[in-house]
């Protein structure tokens, strides 16, 4: 149990102790650098004097943009060290960034922007032309990382256990982000409590790929082992995607015991399993793999710890859990030693708010399954119908969470945080779920959000991305979302208003699905005609009674005659000669991204061609094609030349050789690109 106050006192207090321990940094194969916690702490201090030297005051915001784990971690202690306050947002290049940026800006008081990427001021440049304003104001207050200077070491200035620590910024781009306010007392009290959960040991070592921008990278894989004064090891997304392979090695070779991935992750580790990279190593350290941040598949537990079974690695090593950035991170965890089940088998027929949920046999027609997400300790929970009435056990609701790790507020945004804060500090999570022996299930999210990759977007900010296009008018076209079981991830609908052809219809649908992919990296699922929008008498609205025409079978018809008219299209495309197809991509990279010279052989990665930019590619290339293309293709088939023979051969068909190379389309893998992409 912590006893300090402040998570600064704390990192003093372990580095006086005398404990050698540290962060080693995972950039690849027999890639590797290690920084132990004391310098970390004499970098941070290096670090604040020269921010210091910049003007930046206690209280001033930084906004985080970096390539580098190792230095975002040495900017955001010294930040820390300086009261000043980190505002951490996933790299990117693209307009999408920009613009969540600038609503950001728009939300802090005295904000600077820091970056490790020189070029990336002006690449920002043309997004910021249109935002006069904030353009300026951005332009002015933009710092480069630097190696320090070393001239000296700021003294860290006392902090208060009230005192704020870093802002966590949710996803959304258009509309104005939420700034969730992670105070010292907070933190501390959510690592006593994961520290309960995981029972952490002075021998434990863990390791994290997810983004430092994210709760579940920052908290739970940086500042809870370095808190609780253990080994970290922290591996970028880019390569655990690249070689997912090299997080199981690693886990193995450094006598990994805690780590964890949301659900798509080890799926995506399962779909790329090499037996032979881990012939002759041991897993039987690992005592503890967390699976949270999004919906938990119990299959794909038993699936990735069947695989691992013969490295040692123990069953039931996968436990799932909850939490969220509005509670630091952890709220529940669920634990091996209870004896009881991790999987809840409920009838699919019982699940409205309000309804007092059915166990049924795994083998019923009926059932669905959702995951045991354990004990929430230290945390209250009361689950309430849409009026906050409070139910009783095994009846679904809205979940409200309270503790002492629930955040006070949102940023700078009181309207927000008297909607989702009670006055006696009860947070509405928007999640739906029950309790069942003290243990908290959940099945779903409230009608409103969409969650993908553990990110919430609104589906209101997919309606105003749709209203940038000039062909779509003011909620003439909303998204929605509806949870797909199969692949245990929600597929978002777009619904329209639209009464003139089909294939001007076929024209709108392919601009919304590209524009998404391109400003979101989200996919589309299908786009739906209506005659009307419903609405309430006071204008809001009803996603949820479209979501449950579509369910009823109502767009059945009109979805078979889209599906066969685009068929219809395809088959068009391939009348296209394989010179025409390279032709067409050929000139389609060259308008896309300015690049002339650009030959059918010339490699991507050689003109400098950044993973935004590919996917960029790919959802253009897919706008003609009417398919959906793995989201490897493009680092797999590295040039004009061999991407149109794939295309040509696999993807219209049109070889006569037999193809026996299968191109993996797992889900994971296009859930986890979209995640580790810079937005």
């Amino acid at each position: 149990m912590i006893e300090l106050s402040t998570i600064q006192d704390i990192f003093r207090a372990n580095i006086e102790s005398g404990d050698q321990a540290g962060i080693t940094f995972i950039e690849g194969e027999n890639k590797e650098e290690y920084m132990s916690y004391k310098k970390l702490y004499m970098e941070a201090r290096y670090m604040l004097y020269d921010l210091q030297q910049k003007n930046l005051q206690p209280g001033d915001e930084l906004v985080f943009q970096f390539l580098s784990n190792k230095n975002f971690l040495i900017t955001f202690w010294a930040c820390i060290f300086g009261k000043i306050i980190p505002v951490p947002i996933v790299f990117g290049i693209t307009i999408d960034t920009v613009n969540k940026v600038s609503k950001v800006w728009e939300r802090l008081k005295n904000p600077y922007l820091i970056t490790d990427l020189p070029t990336l001021k002006n690449t920002w440049k043309e997004h910021l032309k249109d935002k006069s304003e904030v353009s300026v104001d951005i332009d002015n207050r933009f710092l480069l990382y630097e190696e320090s200077t070393y001239s000296k070491q700021a003294t860290p200035i006392p902090a208060d256990s009230s005192d704020l620590v870093f802002i966590q910024f949710s996803s959304g781009s258009t509309g104005y982000p939420k700034g969730v306010e992670n105070k010292q007392d907070s933190i501390i009290y959510n690592v006593n409590t994961t520290s309960y959960h995981l029972d952490i040991q002075a021998s434990d070592k863990l390791l994290g790929w997810m983004p430092l921008t994210h709760d579940l990278g920052l908290v739970l894989f940086h500042l809870f082992p370095l808190l609780k004064n253990v080994p970290q090891f922290l591996m970028p997304p880019m390569v655990f995607y690249t070689y997912p392979n090299l997080w199981l090695k690693s886990l193995a070779s450094h006598g990994i015991t805690i780590s964890g991935s949301p659900n798509f992750g080890f799926r995506h580790a399962i779909d790329n399993f090499k037996a032979s990279e881990l012939q002759g190593l041991s897993l039987n350290k690992l005592r503890a793999l967390t699976n949270g941040a999004e919906p938990v598949s119990v299959a794909v537990c038993r699936d990735f710890e069947k695989m691992l079974l013969p490295y040692g690695a123990a069953k039931g090593v996968i436990i799932p859990g909850f939490g969220m950035a509005e509670a630091v991170l952890g709220v529940s965890f669920f634990s091996q030693k209870e004896g009881i089940t991790r999987e809840c088998k409920l009838n699919r027929h019982k699940l409205k708010v309000g309804d007092k949920v059915e166990f049924v046999e795994a083998n019923s027609p009926d059932a669905v399954s959702f995951a045991n997400l354990g004990l929430y300790t230290h945390t209250e929970i009361k689950i309430t119908d849409k009026d906050m009435q409070s139910l009783p056990e095994n009846s679904l609701g809205l979940i409200h969470l309270r503790s002492k790790a629930i955040t006070s507020g949102f940023y700078n945004d009181p309207e927000t945080t008297r909607k989702t804060i009670s006055e006696d500090g009860w947070l509405n999570t928007g999640d739906l779920g029950f309790i069942h022996n003290q243990h908290l299930i959940i099945t779903g999210r409230d009608k409103e959000m969409i969650l993908i990759n553990g990110q919430n977007y609104f589906p209101h900010d997919i309606d105003n991305l749709m209203e940038e296009l000039p062909e779509i008018q003011f909620q003439q076209a909303v998204a929605c979302n509806v949870f797909n079981e199969e692949k245990y991830q929600d597929d978002i609908l777009v619904f329209m208003i639209y009464k003139g052809t089909t294939q001007g219809f076929i024209v709108l649908e392919n601009l919304i699905k590209k524009h998404i992919g391109e400003r979101t990296g989200l996919s589309v699922k299908k786009v739906i005609a209506v005659d009307k929008i419903l609405k309430t008498t006071s204008g809001k609205i009803q996603r949820f009674l479209l979501v449950e025409e579509y369910l009823q079978g109502k767009y059945d018809g009109f979805i078979k005659k889209i599906e066969s008219e685009n068929e219809g299209i395809k088959l068009e495309f391939k009348k296209l000669s394989k010179r025409q197809i390279e032709e067409a991509i050929l000139k389609l990279v060259r308008n896309l991204f300015d690049i002339q010279d650009f030959a059918v052989t010339s490699n991507f990665f050689d003109f400098g061609l950044t993973s935004i930019q590919l996917t960029h590619l790919k959802v253009n290339i897919e706008s003609f094609l009417f398919d959906e293309l793995d989201e490897v293709i493009l680092f797999k088939y590295t040039n004009v030349k061999d991407l149109s023979e794939y295309l040509y051969k696999d993807i219209l068909n049109l070889n006569t050789v037999n193809n026996t190379e299968q191109i993996d389309r797992s889900l994971s893998k296009n859930r986890m690109r979209r995640l580790i992409q810079p937005s």
